[in-house]
């Protein structure tokens, strides 16, 4: 179970429609939360793509520190070990470097996406967290559904997606996906739905035996798929209590754009209840990946699919790669922005 909780606040509604989620996770599994507010320091960002920060050190402590003491009095927040802590600097570093000193085993936020140039130059806070933080982060969607909390009053089981993609890197979001269904909903069913998207290209045959080959190639692929969604259906069923009250299922797609179809299948898939809610309530993934050019020709299933849904998404770093993880995750944006007046693009930092 979850023993500690971090939820980044920047003062908006937004960002506190994560206490919620947190406050009802805390409870379940008697977890304290860490309420956390970064100031944002001078000369992190270019001023012409984001607002002034705080320049008076004095008042903008004082400024974050009554409005996190206001949040830890709310009722939402009764009845549990709340604590806050004000920090400066650039928020996702800062936020990273919180979740280790204080050890929280997980985050829970809300993300909003800037978009064209500004959002490729500054990037946004949860996509730097779910790149590099060590332990999970659920990430509740700006303009998504609403929190996961309303669903426990349901008869409705609550349902989670986790895509594979054959690796045991994604496996690892299983784990913790179920102990997320098992937190938010202890006494009601679950549903925990595996899928693995095939993407072929488009082209798998050549000459005149190009459709044969074509056909015969995905046959064997949508076989080799199914073939390991059900052996890991039944580990699972063997692994999960039955008390657990948790289903599985699993399924095969074939797409070669697999964000699109991960996409597709949590909002659209699942089966329909009285109230007309025909998708799932949670996306679980692992993230891992591409690096440097490539990710940045062909951006990473993770990010496109966060960027993407409107469902609660809860990233999880493969263990392997956290260890690996190199200490500095901030992007040098003033030189970055430099470099890009000029023409000349850096390479990318491995993430995701």
């Amino acid at each position: 179970m979850f023993t500690k909780i971090l939820v980044p606040l920047d003062g908006s509604e937004r960002a506190e429609r994560a206490i919620l989620v947190a406050a009802r996770i805390a409870r379940a599994s008697s977890a304290s939360i860490l309420l956390v507010r970064v100031v944002e320091i001078p000369g992190e960002y270019p001023t012409h793509f984001a607002e002034p920060p705080l320049t008076n050190e004095h008042e903008a402590t004082k400024e974050a520190t009554d409005y996190l003491n206001q949040v830890a009095q709310s009722k939402d927040l009764t009845g549990f070990e709340v604590k806050t802590e004000v920090l400066f600097g650039a928020p996702a570093a800062m936020l990273l470097e919180a979740t280790k000193t204080s050890h929280a085993d997980l985050i829970v936020m809300c993300s909003h996406g800037y978009t064209g140039f500004k959002r490729w130059m500054l990037g946004s806070v949860a996509d730097k967290m779910a790149r590099h933080t060590p332990v999970p982060v659920l990430i509740l969607r700006e303009h998504g559904p609403a929190p996961l909390t309303p669903i426990m009053v349901s008869p409705v089981p609550l349902r989670a997606l986790v895509p594979l993609d054959g690796s045991e890197l994604s496996e690892e979001a299983l784990e913790p996906t179920v102990q997320m269904l098992m937190t938010l909903a202890p006494d009601t069913a679950k549903e925990l739905h595996l899928l693995r998207v095939v993407d072929l290209p488009a082209i798998a045959g050549v000459g005149k035996s190009q459709a044969h080959l074509t056909a015969s190639i995905i046959a064997e692929a949508e076989k080799e798929a199914m073939d390991y969604v059900v052996a890991l259906t039944h580990r699972l069923q063997k692994e999960i209590p039955e008390s657990s009250q948790i289903t599985i299922s699993a399924a095969v797609v074939v797409d070669t754009d697999v964000a699109a179809a991960i996409i597709k299948g949590a909002e659209a898939g699942g089966k329909p209840d009285e109230g007309g809610y025909h998708g799932y309530h949670l996306i679980g993934m692992a993230t891992h990946g591409r690096g440097a050019l490539p990710r940045w020709m062909l951006g990473s299933i993770t990010e496109r699919v966060l960027h993407h849904t409107n469902l609660p998404l809860l990233v999880v770093r493969p263990g392997k790669m956290v260890q690996s993880e190199p200490e500095k995750v901030d992007v040098d944006t003033d030189k970055l922005h430099t470099e890009a007046e000029k023409g000349d693009f850096p390479e990318f930092p491995a993430i995701l």
